[in-house]
């Protein structure tokens, strides 16, 4: 490095983080130029602060330095391709440090979440704000979250999408929808132009529809590693009873999770729904609740004083980590379920109850499904007629099937309470 004859600067050398990083500071503030983009340099002050800044020579002779930021912040081919963005804005006759200020005052991905958490959340259900948060925590603003939002392009986006793609092809999908929401909102404020959003038409990876539905024997084998794990004093008992409230009912993680105890009636028999994905067209959801549900129902209410049936660790908030308690279900040795997930259970309480006669459309009922070309009529079924008896029956197969007494499929298990009627 030579030393040119302005004092505290040096001769020109490619600006590296390296060689940034090894700049030492002297009596008296330093600068060392880039030798690749003309006027790009890194100034050192005598306390050991660094950062970027570009040089021009305006018309009349004066000399304009333009601050691009601290080294902590920049890398440095990135402040190198700012100062050449800057150069070019100074010799087509604008004002690079107004344009330099207004970027400073641009915000960013993590400010736009807080923009969102502010005024926006509060639109969504609570599982989808659930999910919308997970992701942003996981996926958005590790990768984007400083990134200026008026910057955001669909390269980014697209080799974003394609890393996420690698591990989570479901959730790199999931984040595009999160991100498009977050950009809609930034050309809402103004953050950004309209009809910008970089998520738009989006092509996302092609998911291939799940068909797994558990056996009578594979059910078996789930409960029998669920009560190992209880045993062992690796699975919480709440944790393992959600599981079980899950394939005895057909509802959703989040649903069952979400029950409190006023929602549900054990004299009348009937479960409310609260917080589903169609509440808000269709209101809550009132389901019949079978036997092995009211077992589990009535043993939970022997060791909680909660508000909720399934709840967490903390106060008032459902039980958390679920997925991961699954994984530890699926871990344990003989249980050979593959990559099953919990929405599995769903699907399998609906084929059961449609091998045993019932009709797709009382299945659906049962799940909760937006009714669409189902009459109004079975939105208005007794819950102690065909919806009663269709629940009854299909959580009764699903039972024995756990306990292991392998029932043939499509065949109504006769409980006890069966037993005595017929005599």
């Amino acid at each position: 490095m030579t030393t040119s004859g302005t004092p505290g600067t040096r001769g020109n050398v490619r600006l590296t983080d390296s060689r940034v990083k090894a700049i030492q500071p002297g009596a008296s503030a330093i600068r060392v130029f880039d030798s690749v983009v003309q006027g790009f340099y890194v100034r050192v002050t005598p306390a050991g602060a660094k950062s970027y800044a570009v040089a021009f020579q305006r018309p009349g002779g004066a000399k304009v330095h333009v601050t691009i930021g601290s080294t902590g912040t920049w890398k440095a081919d990135d402040a190198r391709e700012q100062a050449r963005k800057l150069r070019e804005i100074h010799d087509s006759g604008q004002d690079a440090r107004a344009f330099m200020q207004g970027e400073r005052g641009a915000q960013d991905v993590a400010a736009l979440v807080k923009l969102w958490e502010e005024g926006y959340r509060h639109e969504l259900k609570p599982s989808s704000r659930s999910s919308y948060n997970s992701i942003i925590k996981t996926i958005i603003l590790p990768a984007l979250g400083s990134r200026l939002v008026k910057d955001l392009d669909y390269p980014t986006v697209k080799a974003l999408h394609r890393k996420e793609s690698k591990r989570h092809p479901i959730g790199a999908n999931r984040m595009i929808t999160v991100l498009s929401r977050l950009m809609n909102i930034a050309e809402l404020e103004g953050w950004r132009p309209r009809a910008t959003n970089p998520c738009f038409r989006f092509q996302k990876t092609k998911e291939t529809p799940c068909h797994r539905v558990l056996s009578a024997a594979e059910l078996a084998r789930l409960e029998s590693a669920v009560a190992s794990l209880v045993t062992a004093g690796k699975l919480d008992g709440i944790a393992a009873d959600l599981i079980r409230f899950l394939a005895l009912s057909g509802l959703r993680t989040g649903e069952a999770g979400n029950l409190r105890w006023t929602d549900v009636d054990l004299d009348r028999n009937i479960m409310i729904i609260r917080d589903h994905k169609t509440s808000a067209t269709m209101g809550p959801k009132h389901l019949p609740l079978n036997g092995p549900l009211k077992a589990i129902l009535q043993r939970r209410a022997g060791v909680t004083l909660d508000k909720l049936i399934f709840p967490g660790l903390a106060k008032d908030k459902p039980i958390q980590g679920l997925r991961n308690m699954w994984l530890r279900v699926l871990a344990v040795e003989g249980c050979e379920l593959g990559e099953a997930t919990p929405h599995d259970l769903r699907r399998t309480f609906m084929t059961t109850c449609t091998e045993l006669g019932y009709p797709p459309a009382i299945g659906d009922t049962l799940l909760g499904h937006s009714l669409g070309k189902i009459t109004d009529t079975y939105t208005r079924l007794s819950m102690d007629g065909i919806l009663s008896h269709s629940s009854e029956d299909t959580a009764q197969w699903t039972a024995a099937a756990m306990r292991g007494e392998n029932p043939r499929p499509g065949s109504k298990v006769t409980t006890s309470q069966d037993a005595q009627a017929q005599a």
